[in-house]
C-alpha cells in the first residue's frame, strides 16, 4: 500500500489524478473567463432576438447529442484506464468505439432532421430556423462528435495538459470568429458558423496531439481484439444510458418549454442566464474525466483507502469551489445580466437560482463516477429519472405561473432531488464513508461563506455602477467567501499537500508529453 501511494507513476498509467485535475481546473477557470467575455460579446454583437434564435437552432443538437449515445465513452474509459498510454490495445478499442459512435450518431441525426422539420413548422412556429438547425446537426455529426470521442481518449489517460490546450484554442477562436462574422451578418448564421468553426479548428489540433496517447499503426490482431471488447463496452454503457438521457432531457427542457410558452426574447434572456450557469456545469466533466479512470484504477488494484480519499476530497473541493460562483454571481446577478445588453436583465432572478444547478450537478457527477467504478451504473437512472419528472412537470406549471423564474425553480429543484437520491444510493450500495463536506464544521463554513459572499457582492453591485461594479462585487464577494469558508471550514494537512503538488504540476518543468514518452 505504501509503495502504491508514494510511487503512483509506477502503479498508474499516464499522468496522476492531481496533475490531471490541476490542468482541468486551470482549463475550467481560464476558459470560463474567456467564455464569459465571448458570451457578452455575442449578446452585444447580435442582440437578444438572435441569441434566442440561436438557442432554438442548437436545441435539436442537444437532443441528438442525448439520443446518439449509449454512454460508450465512459465505458471505454473504464477499459483504457487499465492500460498504459500508447498501448496497442488502446488503438483497437478506440477505433471500435468511434466506429459505433459515428454510425449511431448518423442514424439519430437523420431522425433529428425530420423531427426538426415538424418542430419548427409546428409548435415552435419558426420555419426559417430549420436550415441553420440542419447545418448544426450535420456539424455535430462530423465535427463535434469526433472531438468528444478524441477527448475520451485524452481523459482515459488523464492528459490534462493536452485537453487544456485544445479547449483554450477553441474558446479563443470562437471569440475571433464572432467578431469577424459580425462584419458580414448579424443573423443566427454568424453565431452558428462561429460555433462550428471553433470546433473544426480544435478538431485539427486534437488530431495533432492524439498521437501522444495512442498509436495510429498497430497490428491487425490488436484492432480485432479492440473490436471484440465492443459488446462488453456497449453493455456497460447501456446501463448508464437511462440516467444520462434523463439528465440531458432535464437540462434541455428549459429552452423547449419557454420556446412553446413564451416569446423569442424570453427564450433569449433565459438562454443567456442558462449558458452562463452551464459554463460552470462543465466543471463536472473536467473533474469526472480525471476522476473516473482514477477510481477505476484504485478499485482495480484494491486500494480501498485511496478510492475513498479521492472520492471524499473531490466532493469537498467541488462543493467549496462551486458554491463560490453561486454566491458571488447570485449577489451581482442584476449587473451581470445587464452587461449582456438590453432586455437580458429580466433573467437576473432566474440566474440566481440556476447558479445552484452546476454545484449540485457536479456533486452528483462525482458520486456517479464512484457508482460506475463499482460497476453499478444502472443505479444512476433512478435519481435522474426522478429529476426529469420534477423538472418537466414543475417546469410547465411554474413557467406558466412565473415565466422564466418558474423554469429556473424547477431546474434547481430537480438537481437538488437527484443529488439527495445519489447520496443515499452511494451510502447504501457502495458503503462509502460519509464525506467531510457533510461534517458540521464544513457545512457551517459553506453556509457562512455563501451568505457573506452573496451579501458583499450584492452591496458592492449597488454601490458601484457598470463594469467596475461587477469587478468590485466579484473580487469583494470572492475574498469574503474564501476567508470565511477557509476560516470556519478549515484545511487539512492533506489538502495543503495536494495543493502544493497541483501547483508544481501546472507550473513545473515536467510535462505530460514527456511522461507519455517515458510510458511508451
Amino acid at each position: 500500500m505504501k509503495r502504491l501511494l508514494t510511487q503512483p507513476r509506477k502503479a498508474q498509467a499516464g499522468s496522476s489524478y492531481s496533475a490531471g485535475l490541476a490542468f482541468s481546473l486551470a482549463s475550467f477557470v481560464a476558459i470560463g473567463l474567456i467564455t464569459l467575455f465571448t458570451s457578452v460579446l455575442s449578446a452585444r454583437l447580435y442582440g437578444i432576438t438572435v441569441i434566442g434564435q440561436s438557442a432554438l437552432v442548437l436545441a435539436p443538437v442537444a437532443i441528438v447529442t442525448l439520443l446518439s449515445t449509449v454512454r460508450e465513452q465512459p465505458a471505454m474509459v473504464r477499459e483504457l484506464a487499465k492500460l498504459k498510454p500508447r498501448h496497442p490495445r488502446a488503438t483497437g478499442v478506440f477505433l471500435a468505439v468511434f466506429s459505433f459512435s459515428f454510425i449511431l450518431t448518423a442514424a439519430v441525426t437523420f431522425v433529428g432532421v425530420i423531427a426538426s422539420y415538424f418542430a419548427f413548422h409546428g409548435p415552435l412556429h419558426n420555419p426559417k430556423l430549420l436550415a441553420p438547425a440542419v447545418v448544426g446537426l450535420f456539424g455535430y455529426l462530423v465535427i463535434i462528435n469526433t472531438c468528444w470521442n478524441f477527448d475520451g481518449i485524452f481523459g482515459a489517460f488523464r492528459a490534462g495538459r493536452e485537453l487544456f490546450a485544445v479547449r483554450l484554442h477553441q474558446a479563443v477562436i470562437y471569440g475571433v470568429l464572432l467578431v469577424i462574422l459580425a462584419l458580414f451578418t448579424h443573423s443566427v448564421w454568424g453565431l452558428l458558423f462561429a460555433f462550428l468553426g471553433s470546433w473544426l479548428t480544435a478538431l485539427l489540433h486534437r488530431l495533432l496531439l492524439l498521437r501522444r496517447v495512442i498509436r495510429w499503426r498497430v497490428p491487425q490482431a490488436e484492432i480485432r481484439a479492440g473490436f471484440s471488447t465492443l459488446r462488453e463496452i456497449i453493455a456497460f454503457g447501456l446501463k448508464v444510458t437511462p440516467g444520462s438521457l434523463a439528465t440531458g432531457l432535464s437540462e434541455a427542457s428549459g429552452t423547449w418549454i419557454l420556446g412553446v410558452t413564451n416569446s423569442i426574447n424570453v427564450v433569449g434572456a433565459y438562454s443567456r442566464a442558462w449558458t452562463f450557469a452551464t459554463r460552470l456545469t462543465e466543471l463536472n466533466w473536467r473533474i469526472t474525466e480525471m476522476l473516473l479512470p482514477t477510481l477505476v484504477q484504485r478499485r482495480h488494484v484494491g486500494d480501498a483507502e485511496g478510492f475513498d480519499r479521492v472520492l471524499t476530497d473531490s466532493l469537498r473541493y467541488a462543493a467549496f469551489g462551486m458554491l463560490l460562483p453561486a454566491a458571488v454571481g447570485g449577489g451581482a446577478a442584476e449587473a451581470i445580466m445587464h452587461l449582456f445588453g438590453a432586455g437580458f436583465d429580466t433573467a437576473a432572478t432566474a440566474l440566481r437560482l440556476l447558479l445552484f444547478v452546476p454545484m449540485l450537478q457536479t456533486l452528483t457527477a462525482i458520486q456517479g463516477a464512484a457508482l460506475m467504478a463499482y460497476n453499478r451504473p444502472l443505479l444512476t437512472a433512478f435519481a435522474q429519472i426522478a429529476r426529469l419528472i420534477i423538472t418537466l412537470v414543475g417546469g410547465v406549471v411554474l413557467t406558466l405561473a412565473f415565466g422564466m423564474t418558474g423554469m429556473a425553480i424547477a431546474m434547481a429543484a430537480g438537481a437538488l432531488l437527484s443529488f439527495g437520491i445519489y447520496f443515499v444510493i452511494l451510502r447504501v450500495s457502495v458503503h462509502a464513508s460519509r464525506p467531510s463536506v457533510l461534517h458540521h464544521r464544513q457545512l457551517a463554513g459553506l453556509a457562512a461563506a455563501y451568505s457573506s459572499g452573496f451579501l458583499i457582492a450584492h452591496l458592492l453591485e449597488h454601490q458601484v455602477s457598470g463594469a467596475p461594479g461587477i469587478v468590485a462585487a466579484v473580487v469583494g464577494g470572492s475574498v469574503t467567501y474564501i476567508a470565511l469558508g477557509l476560516g470556519i471550514g478549515g484545511m487539512t494537512p492533506h489538502d495543503r499537500a495536494r495543493l502544493r503538488t497541483a501547483v508544481r504540476q501546472v507550473t513545473g518543468s515536467r510535462v505530460f508529453s514527456a511522461e507519455m514518452s517515458g510510458a511508451a
